[in-house]
């Protein structure tokens, strides 16, 4: 009978053992991932510092199988601290700090352990503007796995300044859909103060050509050889020498190459060369995404005119797109030549002609930050002075 109750005694015991570690392991209190013998992966970061509008790329490699008869949903977690800082934070898991999954339970459980590379770009008002790709909001500053976007920023990217201090980004383990998160590795990533440093415009090969050729340094001929040296073909040296007014019949007449002209409500000015007529005014369109020339025509005559990329471009993805150029409201065609910074348009009108219209897919705002702020401050004082006169002169 005694041996009888201690054989119970001894099964419930080796019943019992299992059943505890399994009950320790899904409901734990304290999440040591050191003594569960969970390993660290290689990660490496650069930068580890820069101004908002810098991109960051940080490498995780040699991630470690995980231990036998761990908790199943274990996965890797990333915390990457930069949205919280503009007040966006949303709580997942990471001791209440937004965070991801980089390695998921599915791909450690399936030893899916491959390499990854997380990359996005601080928030930067100076940063590209988005594009939408296949009816997506695309920024730079998009989150991005092995060239994957996780997460979206559209105009957040562009609205705010990343502001400056000490980032930490935290890598550790933790138990999918629950509390348990055990931060076992942490990097450093210093946002410095904000620097305007004036770029440095990269002058093309055929602007020093052209430049040559107007102050006289270098021949007529030299003028079509070098041209031709960079890529230009026949038609497109023609119209780089009416641009400069030295076609035959443009010579012996007053210069058509007028002084740059400025476009409304910006600091950019335009350069353009008309045979017969001039351009009264350049207007921009940021609606329409589109240059408006206002201009006096006397009879038929040819535009030539350099259109610098951060005034008006036309793109589509990462490639040139085509202008829409339209003539008193009738499209017409017209000849381009493109350089990496500019690019010029050739474009025929006929008498009386009084307005063309450069279509594109982005166009310098017609209004500047300061002439906004002077517009809306004049609006403000139109407000007051009217409420103060209906105040002086109240309605009976």
């Amino acid at each position: 009978m005694f041996l009888s109750q201690n054989l119970v005694l001894i099964m419930m015991i080796l019943f019992l053992v299992p059943i505890a570690t399994i009950s320790n392991i899904y409901a734990q209190t304290e999440f040591d991932t050191t003594a569960m013998g969970l390993q660290m992966p290689k990660i490496t970061m650069s930068p580890s510092s820069g101004q908002p509008g810098t991109e960051v790329e940080i490498t995780i490699t040699k991630m470690p199988p995980v231990p036998e008869n761990t908790d199943p949903r274990v996965e890797f977690f990333v915390y990457l601290p930069f949205v919280s800082a503009i007040g966006n934070n949303v709580p997942n898991n990471c001791e209440g700090s937004s965070c991801f999954a980089l390695y998921s339970f599915e791909e450690i459980g399936q030893d899916k352990l491959a390499p990854k590379t997380i990359a996005f770009t601080l928030f930067s008002t100076t940063n590209k503007v988005p594009v939408t790709q296949a009816g997506l909001r695309e920024s730079v500053c998009d989150l991005k796995v092995n060239g994957v976007t996780i997460e979206r920023y559209s105009e957040t990217c562009t609205d705010i300044d990343q502001p400056p201090g000490d980032y930490q980004i935290k890598f550790g383990w933790g138990i999918q859909s629950s509390d348990l998160f055990d931060v076992r590795e942490t990097l450093t990533f210093t946002v410095l103060e904000k620097q305007f440093v004036p770029e440095v415009r990269q002058v093309d090969k055929d602007e020093i050509i052209i430049e040559e050729f107007q102050t006289g340094k270098i021949s007529e001929k030299e003028f079509q050889e070098k041209l031709a040296a960079v890529g230009y073909d026949e038609e497109e040296i023609r119209q780089a020498t009416a641009l400069i007014g030295r076609l035959p019949h443009q010579e012996g007449t007053q210069t058509p190459l007028r002084e740059p002209i400025p476009v409304l409500g910006s600091d950019f000015k335009i350069v353009y060369v008309m045979t017969e007529g001039m351009i009264k005014q350049v207007v921009p369109d940021e609606d329409a995404k589109s240059l408006i020339l206002q201009i006096d025509s006397i009879s038929n005559g040819t535009l030539a005119i350099k259109l610098p990329r951060e005034v008006i471009d036309a793109r589509f993805g990462d490639g040139d797109d085509d202008f829409f150029v339209v003539v008193d409201g009738q499209e017409v065609a017209f000849d381009e030549t493109k350089s990496g910074n500019e690019r010029t348009l050739s474009i025929d009108y006929p008498a009386g002609t009084e307005e063309i219209e450069i279509i594109g897919t982005s166009v310098v705002p017609e209004f500047g930050a300061i002439t906004a702020a002077i517009l809306m401050t004049s609006i403000i004082a139109v407000i007051f002075i009217s409420k103060s006169k209906l105040a002086l002169n109240p309605k009976i």
